[in-house]
C-alpha cells in the first residue's frame, strides 16, 4: 500500500513539472510558436474547402491558392478597411471634446454634493500631506546637493524609422509567414499528418489517427461557426449603430466581429469604444443608450438562441474551462492568446480525451460529467445532500422507466454502500442516512408513479401494438406475490421496490423481512401465495438465499419460488445451481427480469367482449414494456 501511495505521488509530481516545463518553454518560445499555430488553425479552417475544390476536377496546387488568396484578400481588405476607418475618425476626436466635458459634468452635478464634499476634503487632506516640513528638506538638501540631469542624444534617421514603422513592419512579416506556413500546409497535409502520427503515436496509428481527426474537426467546426457568426454580428452592428448615427459604424462592426472571438468579455470589450463615441458626439443620453442596447440586444439572441443551436456541444469545452483558459492564454501570450484560446483549449481537450497521461485535462476542461448517475447519487448521500440526490433521480425519471433507476442507479448505491461500510470507509450513521434515504425515493417515485398512471390510464381497452384483433387481458385472478428479504436492511429496501412494481402492475403483494420476528410470525398469515421472490445481496446473497429457500419450500409447497440475486456480477447459472436444482425455483438478477417473471406467470390471454378494469390495464401495460 506505500509502495502503491508512493507511486502516485511521484506520478502526479512527474505530471506537474512536465506542466511546468511545458508552460515554460510555451512562453519562452512565443516569437515561434504563434505564427505555427495560427497556421495550423488556417489549415484546419481552410481544408474543407481545398477539399470540395479537389473533388471538383480542382487540381492541388490551384485549388490551394484559390482558397489561399481568396481567404487572405478578404482579410486583407477587412484590415484595410478598418485602418481607413480609423484614419477618417482620429482628425475628428478633437471636435468632441466639448460634449464629453458636458458629459461629465452632468454627472458630476447628478452626483450631488456629497460628493462634492467629499472631493473636496480629500484634496484638502492630501496638500496638507504633500507640503514638505522644513526638517525633510534639510534632509533632501544633505542628501542630493547637486542637480543631476540626463540628457539623451537625438534619435538617428534609422531609429525614426524603425520606431515609426518597425511595428508594421514586423506585423507584414508575421503576416507573411504565416501565409507561407499555410501554403506548405495544405500542399503536404497528407505527408505532414502521416508524418505527426508516425512521430507522436509511437506505434498507436489508431488512437493517433482519431484523436487528429477528432481535433481536426471540432477545432474546423468551430472556427468557420464562429467565423460565420461574428460576421453576421458584425453585420447587425454596424447597421444598427448607423441607423443610430455613431460615426465609423463600418470600424466598429469589423471590431466587434474580430473581439467576438475572445469568449464572452469581447463583445463588452468592443462595445466601450462605439458606446464612448456615442457619449462624445451626442449632448443627450439617447443616443449612447441605444447604441449599448444593440450590443445587449444581439449578445442575448446570439449567446442563447444562434449559439446553443449551432455550437451545440461541438466544442465539449465547458464554461468555466473557457474562461479559465481565456486568461491563462491571455497571461502566456497576450492579445493573440486571448483569441486562440478557444482553439487551443479544445485542441488540449482532445489531447486528454486520446492521450491516456493528459486525461486530467479531459476531466478538467470537458463539459461531460465525470461521474454516471448512480455515482452522483451516491456521492451526495455520502456528503448528507439528499436534496441534490433527489433532484439528481427526478432528472433520470423524465427519460427512464422505474425499473430501471430501481435497477441502474439505486440498487448499485445500496451494493457499494453496504461494500464501503464493509471496508470501515462509511460509518453507521452515514450508512443508516443513505437507506433511510433510498426508502424515501422509493416511496416518493412509487407514488409519482401511481399518479401517473391514474392520469394516463385510457377510458377504452387499447389493442396490442400492431395487432388488429380483439383487445387482451390478463386472468380475472392475478396471483398472490410474497416478496421476503434475505438478510440485510439493503435487502430489505429491494425487496419493497419488488413489491411496489408488482402492486402496480396489479397484483397482490406483502413484503416481509425475515430478520425481525414480526415478519416470522406473520409468514404464515396468508400463507397461500402463489409466487414467492427472496431478495438477496451479494456478498451473502447465495448463502442467505438458500437458507430462506429452504425454510420457504417447506410451508409454500405449490409456489413457485423467485430468488433475486440484486446486482450479482457472476454467472446466474452457476449460482442457481448451488441455491437448489427444485423445477421450481428460478434465478433473476434484475428487477426487470422479476417483473418479465410476474408477467410470465399472470399468462394473458384475449378476451373478446368484456373490457378491461383499471387493475388489469396496469398489467397490459406493464406487459407492453
Amino acid at each position: 500500500m506505500a509502495r502503491s501511495d508512493t507511486l502516485a505521488k511521484s506520478s502526479w509530481m512527474v505530471t506537474l513539472a512536465s506542466v511546468a516545463v511545458v508552460v515554460a518553454a510555451l512562453y519562452l518560445a512565443k516569437g515561434v510558436l504563434l505564427p505555427i499555430i495560427m497556421a495550423i488553425l488556417f489549415t484546419f479552417l481552410l481544408t474543407p474547402a481545398c477539399n470540395w475544390l479537389e473533388r471538383r476536377r480542382v487540381g492541388r496546387g490551384p485549388a490551394v491558392l484559390i482558397t489561399v488568396v481568396l481567404t487572405f484578400a478578404a482579410l486583407g481588405m477587412i484590415a484595410w478597411t478598418a485602418i481607413s476607418q480609423m484614419s477618417d475618425l482620429a482628425p475628428k476626436l478633437a471636435e468632441y471634446q466639448g460634449n464629453i466635458e458636458a458629459k461629465f459634468k452632468s454627472l458630476n452635478d447628478f452626483a450631488g454634493s456629497a460628493i462634492r464634499k467629499v472631493t473636496r476634503t480629500t484634496k484638502k487632506i492630501g496638500a496638507s500631506l504633500g507640503e514638505p516640513t522644513a526638517a525633510s528638506q534639510a534632509a533632501e538638501a544633505r542628501e542630493h546637493p547637486y542637480d543631476v540631469r540626463v540628457i539623451s542624444t537625438p534619435p538617428t534617421p534609422l531609429e525614426m524609422f524603425g520606431g515609426m514603422f518597425g511595428t508594421v513592419l514586423e506585423g507584414l512579416a508575421s503576416a507573411g509567414i504565416v501565409i507561407l506556413l499555410v501554403l506548405f500546409f495544405l500542399f503536404r497535409r497528407e505527408d505532414l499528418r502521416d508524418r505527426f502520427i508516425r512521430l507522436v503515436g509511437q506505434g498507436q496509428v489508431t488512437g493517433t489517427t482519431q484523436a487528429l481527426n477528432d481535433a481536426a474537426e471540432r477545432v474546423a467546426r468551430y472556427l468557420f461557426t464562429q467565423f460565420l457568426i461574428n460576421i453576421a454580428f458584425g453585420l447587425f452592428v454596424t447597421a444598427g449603430l448607423y441607423l443610430i448615427g455613431i460615426p465609423n459604424a463600418i470600424l466598429w462592426g469589423i471590431l466587434t466581429a474580430v473581439l467576438k472571438f475572445i469568449p464572452y468579455i469581447g463583445v463588452w470589450i468592443a462595445a466601450l469604444a462605439p458606446v464612448a463615441l456615442s457619449m462624445a458626439i451626442s449632448t443627450r443620453w439617447l443616443e449612447p443608450m441605444l447604441a449599448l442596447s444593440v450590443f445587449v440586444f444581439l449578445e442575448f439572441m446570439v449567446g442563447n438562441f444562434i449559439e446553443p443551436w449551432l455550437f451545440g456541444k461541438h466544442t465539449g469545452v465547458s464554461a468555466v474551462a473557457i474562461l479559465v483558459a481565456a486568461v491563462f492564454w491571455s497571461w502566456l501570450w497576450g492579445g493573440v492568446g486571448l483569441l486562440l484560446a478557444t482553439p487551443l483549449t479544445v485542441c488540449l481537450l482532445v489531447l486528454g480525451k486520446h492521450v491516456p497521461q493528459l486525461q486530467f485535462l479531459y476531466i478538467l476542461l470537458g463539459n461531460e460529467p465525470v461521474f454516471d448517475m448512480k455515482t452522483r447519487v451516491y456521492q451526495r448521500l455520502l456528503a448528507g445532500d439528499q436534496e441534490e440526490a433527489a433532484e439528481i433521480l427526478d432528472q433520470i425519471r423524465k427519460d427512464h422507466a422505474l425499473v430501471d433507476i430501481y435497477d441502474n442507479v439505486l440498487i448499485p448505491v445500496l451494493y457499494q454502500s453496504e461494500k464501503d461500510f464493509v471496508r470501515d470507509e462509511v460509518e453507521s450513521d452515514r450508512l443508516e442516512f443513505i437507506f433511510q434515504s433510498i426508502r424515501d425515493f422509493v416511496e416518493d417515485l412509487g407514488e409519482t408513479e401511481r399518479e401517473t398512471q391514474l392520469k394516463d390510464t385510457p377510458a377504452e381497452a387499447s389493442l396490442l401494438p400492431g395487432d388488429d384483433g380483439p383487445p387482451v387481458l390478463p386472468m380475472s385472478e392475478p396471483p398472490r406475490v410474497l416478496c421476503v428479504a434475505a438478510s440485510g436492511a439493503a435487502e430489505e429496501i429491494v425487496s419493497n421496490m419488488l413489491a411496489q412494481l408488482i402492486e402496480l402492475a396489479g397484483c397482490e403483494v406483502r413484503s416481509l423481512w425475515m430478520k425481525t420476528a414480526a415478519d416470522r410470525a406473520n409468514l404464515n398469515v396468508g400463507s397461500d401465495a402463489e409466487l414467492i421472490y427472496i431478495s438477496a445481496m451479494p456478498p451473502g446473497a447465495i448463502t442467505h438465499a438458500r437458507q430462506i429457500r429452504r425454510r420457504l419450500q417447506g410451508r409454500f409447497p405449490k409456489a413457485k419460488l423467485v430468488v433475486g440475486l440484486w446486482n450479482f456480477q457472476g454467472d446466474v447459472t452457476q449460482a442457481a445451481s448451488r441455491l437448489g436444482s427444485a423445477d421450481s425455483i428460478s434465478t433473476v438478477s434484475t428487477l426487470a427480469a422479476a417483473l418479465h417473471t410476474v408477467i410470465a406467470r399472470l399468462g394473458l390471454e384475449p378476451v373478446l367482449e368484456s373490457k378491461p378494469t383499471n387493475d388489469s390495464k396496469h398489467v397490459l401495460q406493464m406487459a407492453l414494456k
